[in-house]
């Protein structure tokens, strides 16, 4: 590589293309060696210049946050798909339920006893009322 001056127009063109890399258009892996590809200017030169070093850092913190945005929509992502597959469970288990009850009900008249007796509280077992003849 020749040594060249970065002019003002190539600064102008980098910095642009920066500010479209922000986007995550051209992806998240930025580096000085894709920049030296794109226009021919050693990482030194191109670090050297105080805009372009600063628009590259700030890139490249927007690209991070970038990542880190991408991971947790994934995650989240995920975490809705579990909740939506244990949602289905939950309302099938549902229908189950009600279907259970129905014919709780259905076997209470037909043996004449009376739906409302079933849901009376238990009495105290043989065992909790030995014990506390015991004294324990």
């Amino acid at each position: 590589m020749t040594t060249r001056y970065i002019t003002d127009e190539a600064e102008q063109k980098i910095v642009q293309l920066l500010d479209e890399w922000a986007t995550g258009c051209f992806g998240t892996g930025l580096s000085w060696a894709n920049l030296q590809k794109a226009f021919g200017y050693s990482r030194q030169a191109l670090s050297a210049n105080p805009r372009i070093k600063t628009k590259y850092q700030e890139v490249k913190q927007a690209l991070k946050t970038l990542k880190t945005r991408v991971q947790k929509a994934g995650s989240v992502d995920s975490e809705l798909d579990r909740l939506r597959e244990e949602n289905a469970e939950l309302k099938a288990r549902v229908v189950e339920y009600e279907k259970r009850f129905t014919r709780w009900i259905h076997n209470c008249h037909k043996r004449a006893i009376n739906p409302l007796d079933l849901d009376e509280p238990m009495g105290i077992s043989l065992k909790t009322a030995a014990r506390s003849l015991d004294g324990r």
